[in-house]
């Protein structure tokens, strides 16, 4: 049985203990008491014991909230920033009710009851002004809650490195802060643009939703902006002619040191032979920064020269994604089968379209980026990689297993220990 499965019998097995008390149990109580008064005069506390829930329907309560709000992160899932407005709207939701409505229902039943009775238990008077449990608990979450969404959606949001993409630079299980508000504020959820912000320039380490898989974050680095034109050979060789249309493009051209009407090599230059895993590493430098790249020698005899990425089996998934966003389809994704003919069209340039990006991984050998699925909209950028303040080792992860794509290791999730050295600025 599968964690939705069990999930969803916890769900109902829950819901209906919770109608049987509703529409039988709390019935034979309320007789139960009535017939408890005829014989004798009952206190509060007597009163209240009788009418109490039995302790498997205050269970049947708690699995059926925790069964809710599973199938809701379940179903909003992998959105987490959805599923945080989500909560923060019920919250307010349920502040409101308490501030707009229930305040003044119980200062009205507190009234009532002194009218009733000028001298009533404590008890009673403390659960006349007791405020239900849900209520209690939105209006104790909202400030939390509020203070979460705005921080991640304006400000910092936290970001776990899952692969290694982006190595040397950035390692597997390094956390992140991606700075929200360099390209321009935006609104959770719909993302839509309040700020300008400022410009992405080349050689910044950027966070975006990837045009093939628009529920996926992916981080790269960001090399060519619109207009640019980008060569890109099989021995990892890359040159740039920058767009220089305008004032404003030609001046962003040449403060990254790069000549107008001419092909820019982008210079690397050999750091360490296998430095990083069976990996030779190179130093790279573009627009000033200078960041290191990996490039496995062993893969460079692969004939499209780029890597295992572009393999038959993810080129159909790169040509199913350009069928299902057909709006993607102007050269944001290569559709051609004949790889020597995917090769021809990096080894003669291509221009970076407008409102586009052209991002790649450091590790040039192991990334999936703009060389295979195509450049980066605009409205996709989350924001700019700014810090990394925690790194974790996971001592257990064995990796996937190749046969069944799943862990190899049930704990693999388990941490085992702190890399203290790995905190640092981004470049």
């Amino acid at each position: 049985m599968n964690f939705i499965t069990l999930t969803l019998v916890i769900f109902f097995a829950s819901a209906a203990a919770i109608a049987f008390d509703f529409f039988v149990s709390r019935k034979q109580r309320a007789e139960k008491l009535a017939a408890a008064l005829q014989s004798k005069k009952l206190d509060y506390p007597k009163r209240k014991a009788i009418l109490a829930k039995p302790e498997w329907v205050n269970t049947a309560d708690f699995f059926f909230v925790l069964s809710s709000v599973a199938l809701v992160v379940w179903y909003l899932l992998p959105n987490f920033e959805l599923i945080l407005v989500v909560a923060l709207l019920i919250s307010l939701a349920l502040t409101l009710v308490e501030k707009l409505y229930m305040e003044k229902r119980k200062k009205a039943d507190e009234k009532a009851l002194y009218f009733k009775n000028p001298n009533p238990h404590e008890e009673e008077l403390a659960d006349t002004r007791k405020m239900p449990w849900w209520v209690d608990y939105g209006w104790s979450f909202f400030p939390l809650l509020l203070l979460i969404v705005g921080l991640r959606s304006f400000f910092y949001e936290p970001f776990k490195i899952p692969s290694g993409s982006m190595e040397s630079t950035l390692w597997v299980h390094d956390f992140i802060l991606v700075n929200k508000y360099e390209y321009g504020l935006r609104l959770p959820v719909t993302k839509t643009k309040m700020t300008s912000g400022n410009a992405p320039q080349r050689g910044d380490v950027i966070v975006f939703r990837a045009p093939h898989e628009p529920d996926k974050d992916y981080i790269k680095r960001l090399i060519a902006l619109p207009g640019d034109k980008v060569y890109y050979q099989p021995d990892h060789s890359l040159f740039i002619e920058p767009n220089c249309s305008n004032e404003q493009a030609a001046e962003s051209a040449r403060e990254a040191g790069l000549v107008c009407g001419q092909l820019n090599q982008i210079q690397h230059r050999l750091k360490q032979k296998q430095g990083f895993g069976s990996s030779d590493v190179y130093t790279e430098t573009i627009a000033g920064v200078e960041h290191d790249i990996l490039i496995d020698p062993a893969k460079l005899s692969n004939p499209v020269g780029f890597g295992y990425y572009y393999s038959a089996q993810n080129h159909k998934i790169y040509e199913q994604a350009q069928q299902q966003y057909p709006e993607l389809t102007k050269r944001l994704f290569f559709s051609k089968t004949d790889y020597s003919s995917y090769i021809e069209d990096w080894a003669n340039g291509v221009t970076i379209p407008e409102g586009n990006y052209f991002a790649l991984g450091d590790n040039r050998t192991g990334s999936s980026d703009s060389r295979f699925w195509g450049f980066i909209p605009e409205e996709r950028l989350v924001g700019k990689a700014d810090y990394v303040w925690l790194h974790l080792e996971f001592a257990f992860d064995e990796g996937i297993d190749p046969m069944t794509g799943k862990q190899k290791n049930f704990f693999h999730w388990v941490p085992t220990g702190v890399n203290f050295d790995r905190p640092r600025t981004i470049h």
